[in-house]
């Protein structure tokens, strides 16, 4: 490791974003509960990564770890790096240092819209503030009039009615839907290196969902922006990933090519959500959703965290955890692909 503590040594690798081992524990006056527990993930340069699941599986949290947007307390980092562009670690960086990275080169769209939005300015300047900021950053003269053109065509792809008027109010005066696309703008208007969406279709019906797609596609293919796309929407995840990492109780329980793993589910969980995804049709059968709730991460059980939902699980299950192992088609976390599932 370099004498500099934020540094880590240069890999020969084209990963944008590599987290490895991370474990965060939430603590309050009542003790500690773990929401991520070793979390190994990977973004390449210009790859598009979706991590899915059902609430509370630590989705959000590790978003936010990677930002450094944690409350500390009562986030805790017990272990774990997060390198950004093969060298440098986000966890050793004090706060001045992560805000020169955020908006240029990291971004993050939140799943509550509203905390994006800075409720004493009106959208208009701030959407023009993101764009300039962009302009200085890649050295370009700024003008405000073309400017304020781009950003109304920009609202206009968001299905965004007379984006004038919008311009001209404060984020309390538009509906939860509205803020939602003026926060997704002003992530696309500064162009980051990687943008982080947590939830991003929240609040949005199906038509301005397929032309926020596209308009992510376009600026993943166009400027090479990579992206780690947050949602218990495993379709949606599907449409517009590369690869997919299934989360559950602060764990990757599988990680795969995106199509590979909605049509190929390794793990019961994952075939779970899949058999859970409605088909459309009148005469459907009823949802395979899987039994019981999501796990209670006080009182998480001994083995294998999924245990006490899966069909099949074995003693094996209930005893002991599985690794997260390397199969032909990617990760999986279970016994039933394990060499060592009969000792």
């Amino acid at each position: 490791m370099s004498s500099n503590p934020t540094i880590l040594a240069k890999q020969e690798t084209s990963s944008l974003l590599q987290v490895e081992h991370l474990t965060v524990d939430y603590v309050s006056i009542d003790g500690s509960v773990r929401v991520l527990e070793d979390v190994s993930i990977s973004v390449g340069r210009g790859e598009v990564v979706g991590i899915v699941g059902e609430s509370g599986s630590g989705k959000t949290t590790l978003g936010l770890s990677i930002l450094g947007l944690l409350d500390t307390p009562p986030a805790k980092v017990r272990s774990g790096v997060i390198v950004l562009g093969g060298e440098t670690d986000l966890l050793r960086l004090d706060e001045h240092q992560l805000e020169k990275l955020r908006g240029g080169y990291l971004s993050i769209v939140l799943q509550e819209s509203v905390e994006a939005l800075n409720p004493v300015y009106k959208v208009g300047f701030q959407l023009l503030e993101a764009l300039e900021a962009a302009s200085k950053r890649e050295g370009k003269r700024f003008n405000r009039e073309s400017a304020k053109q781009e950003v109304i065509r920009l609202l206009e792809e968001l299905c965004v009615s007379q984006p004038n008027l919008v311009l001209d109010k404060y984020p309390h005066e538009l509906s939860g839907g509205m803020r939602k696309r003026v926060a997704i703008a002003m992530a696309i208007l500064q162009r980051p290196k990687l943008l982080i969406l947590d939830e991003p279709t929240t609040g949005l019906d199906a038509y301005v969902q397929s032309r926020l797609l596209g308009l992510l596609r376009q600026l993943n293919r166009e400027y090479g922006v990579a992206m780690l796309i947050i949602t218990h929407d495993l379709p949606l995840a599907a449409t517009i990933c590369d690869r997919i990492y299934v989360m559950y109780a602060g764990r990757i329980l599988e990680e795969g090519d995106a199509k590979g793993v909605l049509n190929s589910p390794q793990h019961p969980y994952t075939r779970a959500l899949v058999s859970a995804i409605p088909q459309g049709f009148i005469d459907a059968p009823p949802l395979d959703v899987p039994p019981g709730d999501p796990p209670d991460l006080k009182r998480l059980p001994r083995g294998c965290k999924f245990a006490p939902r899966c069909p099949q699980k074995t003693s094996l299950c209930e005893a002991s955890e599985p690794l997260l192992l390397e199969s032909h088609r990617g990760s999986v976390r279970c016994w039933l692909y394990s060499d060592d599932k009969n000792t």
